[in-house]
């Protein structure tokens, strides 16, 4: 039991360490959404409760900024939930890892579900899968004494790591958006971090083929749908990116 826990702690400590560098881009990320939100009269302990509780930054930062554009909560709730449709994809892929755990981790682990979370903890997973298929061959063998019963799963806490340190942060950058952003002087031009942030997802995210045929399909679908208003063309080319990416990992897991 000791062994299992300090095993636990290792894999937590472990997600804690690969999210970390992903924080040079959220931060500046939740200090815009800090800003945005004073800028657009929300009141700061909503602004900061709404970190906590939605903990979905491109969907808060939309949903202030047409908050200050006046939009009505039709369009802002459509909006966000077009926005928030790559999670529905982000979960699929990832059920198929946490399906033997019980609901209340499934619960806990869907709420730190987040695009950089979801980048970090599949890369572990699926560098994992092989090996332990190897494992499992030299069970039925007989190769290995008592088999794939012996090694406890555990990345679910590597996931979870991963998810708090996001969250921590985004909790932190979006506190310091709302304390110091008036302080801020405008030609830091902090915008950066939103794309920064997206482009070391991406780098991350190329190193598979799934992340490859995602990619892919985005930037074709992006430039294909240009025209639509509302930048919707920009959504659909990520649900369909992510459709991509998601049966690309089907496939390859069948030719297996």
């Amino acid at each position: 039991m000791a062994h299992t826990g300090t095993s636990a702690r290792r894999e937590f400590l472990a997600g804690c360490r690969d999210e970390a560098p992903l924080l040079l881009g959220v931060a500046p990320f939740g200090m815009i959404y800090g800003i945005a939100a004073l800028a657009a009269r929300v009141p700061a302990w909503l602004a900061q409760l709404a970190s906590a509780i939605v903990f979905a930054g491109a969907a808060q930062l939309v949903i202030v900024q047409m908050l200050a554009a006046g939009a009505g909560f039709i369009p802002i709730a459509l909006t966000s939930g077009l926005l928030n449709l790559r999670h529905v994809l982000y979960s699929a892929s990832m059920a198929e890892y946490v399906r033997h755990l019980p609901r209340r981790w499934r619960l806990l682990l869907a709420y730190v579900l987040t695009d950089e979370a979801y980048a970090v903890a599949v890369l572990r997973y699926q560098q994992r899968h092989a090996g332990e298929a190897d494992q499992a061959e030299q069970a039925d063998s007989g190769t290995q004494a008592g088999g794939m019963d012996q090694v406890a799963d555990l990345r679910h806490w590597y996931f979870l790591g991963a998810g708090f340190t996001l969250w921590a942060g985004w909790q932190l950058s979006t506190a310091a958006g709302l304390l110091f952003g008036a302080t801020i002087p405008p030609e830091w031009e902090l915008d950066f971090a939103v794309p920064l942030t997206f482009i070391a997802l991406l780098t991350l995210l190329l190193r598979e083929r799934a992340g490859q045929a995602a990619a892919l399909v985005a930037a074709l679908g992006a430039l294909a749908f240009a025209a639509l208003p509302y930048k919707l063309g920009l959504v659909a080319a990520i649900v369909l990116g992510l459709a991509a990416g998601a049966w690309t990992v089907r496939r390859l897991e069948q030719a297996r």
